[in-house]
């Protein structure tokens, strides 16, 4: 009995830090914000007036907005893997962002941070496949000594000419240094239609990308000899479609400029200041489990050890 008592001790003590380390979540299920199958999320009326769109039920307050909805807003939609609501693009031009001086964060502010340990998790479904689609990003531009037009992240499925069904995931981040980093996924990961739980997770020395918990891609920073490799804010003078330090969801930003749209529905997005592990993670995996991401996993490990 003492030792089941220590366990759940040490388990709820492991809780308690993931909570206190998560910086913004966003559930899509907000009854006062009226949430309802088919109905409309308020929009934001293009940065001249504030309407929440989503609550972050982090407690910190960075809650988000949309953009103006007849053209590029969200509906809510029942289809989701929880059995509750999701969000879906309702134009060509999907766009939910956070908005700092307006939501007025209580605790931390998400368009401040540039942590070295970092966790972000998405649970979508792509329906279409453009050439990039972003399901969370940062904004901003002048940044990356790669190529000034980079925003600091995207967390994405590609298909850059791959083909029909070869579909990759990827995590792309720039560092406070100008030094750009990217995992990615084996062609053919993520497919169309269905819903999977992407998690990019960094510790400051390593950059993992999971698929359903488990891990498809990582890559070692040290090597790239960067001397700081936490999360850079956005650069580039405000204005515009371009608001340095802001989180979007459901597109990402190329030169200053929204690009990347993801046309498909989101369930869920968590952001944490810390590296987690898969057993941690804020968000649950929508079930049943994949015997292909299981195959993906060993494959790639096995490559490795080759």
């Amino acid at each position: 009995m003492k030792k089941m008592w220590c366990v759940m001790i040490v388990l709820g003590f492991v809780h308690a830090s993931v909570w206190a380390d998560l910086l913004a979540h966003w559930t899509f299920n907000d009854p006062e914000l009226g949430a309802a199958p088919e109905a409309a999320l308020p929009d934001s009326d293009g940065r001249t007036v504030w309407r929440q769109a989503a609550t972050d039920h982090s407690g910190n307050g960075n809650h988000l907005t949309t953009w103006e909805y007849a053209w590029a807003g969200f509906k809510w939609v029942s289809d989701s893997p929880a059995g509750d609501l999701s969000i879906l693009n309702t134009g060509s031009y999907p766009a939910a962002f956070t908005w700092s001086a307006q939501s007025q964060p209580t605790g931390v502010d998400l368009e401040t941070i540039t942590p070295s340990a970092w966790t972000i998790e998405a649970v979508g479904k792509l329906d279409s496949q453009p050439w990039a689609a972003t399901i969370i990003g940062r904004d901003g531009r002048d940044v990356s000594t790669v190529d000034s037009r980079k925003a600091p992240l995207y967390l994405s499925v590609r298909n850059f000419n791959y083909g029909a069904g070869n579909e990759v995931v990827a995590i792309e981040y720039t560092d406070v240094s100008g030094y750009t980093h990217e995992a990615i996924s084996a062609l053919g990961a993520f497919q169309l239609g269905k819903w999977y739980h992407i998690a990019a997770v960094c510790d400051g020395s390593t950059l993992k990308l999971y698929l359903g918990g488990v891990l498809v891609a990582q890559t070692d920073l040290t090597l790239s000899g960067s001397p700081n490799t936490a999360l850079a804010i956005g650069g580039g003078t405000p204005g515009g479609d371009n608001w340095p330090g802001t989180w979007s969801v459901g597109r990402g930003m190329w030169n200053g400029y929204h690009a990347d749209r993801w046309y498909g529905a989101i369930d869920e997005v968590a952001i944490s200041n810390a590296a987690l592990d898969p057993s941690q993670f804020v968000i649950a995996i929508p079930e049943p489990a994949t015997m292909v991401l299981l195959g993906l996993g060993a494959l790639m490990l096995g490559r490795k050890r080759s």
